[in-house]
């Protein structure tokens, strides 16, 4: 009997287990800002995916998890400060992103009214390349650029719910 209730049990925890691996690869592209300093009010939400389509103050991104597809559009209200060299950085617009690099956006949604109708808007604050030209990034040589105007006096800290 007691052996039975052991194995039942451990079907249990194996299976409860597999739940939340799945529950959590499938959810894997939006995320929770690491801690640091952000423009104040900023609420520490992001999304990872490849960069589909950019304009000037636009971006794209898809996030391909089994047969679903999640896009994320979003918007900077100023240029991004991007890597020109390994050393220094230069305000650009989210065109110069690549089409195919991988990126983390951090963003701030807001709900606005067009025409009486209500639409999520993302405003982009700042930007982070896991994968360029096809060679991933090492995360302790990944930089995060913002795309504030500026100059950007209110940074406070955030930490995160973990």
């Amino acid at each position: 009997m007691l052996r039975k209730l052991c194995h039942h049990f451990r079907q249990v925890l194996l299976l409860n287990a597999l739940l939340v691996l799945s529950c959590g690869m499938a959810a894997a592209q939006y995320g929770t800002a690491p801690n640091g300093y952000y423009p104040a009010g900023y609420g520490g939400s992001t999304f990872t995916g490849r960069a589909q389509g950019t304009g000037p103050t636009s971006i794209t991104l898809t996030y391909a998890h089994g047969n679903k597809t999640d896009t994320f559009e979003g918007y900077a209200s100023a240029p991004c400060s991007m890597p020109v060299s390994k050393t220094s950085t230069a305000p650009m617009p989210l065109s110069e992103v690549p089409t195919t690099a991988v990126v983390t956006v951090f963003y701030q949604s807001e709900t606005v009214k067009v025409d009486g109708q209500k639409h999520k808007r993302n405003e982009i604050i700042a930007i982070s390349f896991q994968q360029l030209n096809g060679k991933t990034i090492a995360s302790e040589h990944r930089a995060i650029f913002y795309c504030t105007p500026s100059p950007v006096l209110a940074f406070k800290a955030f930490e995160g719910v973990r």
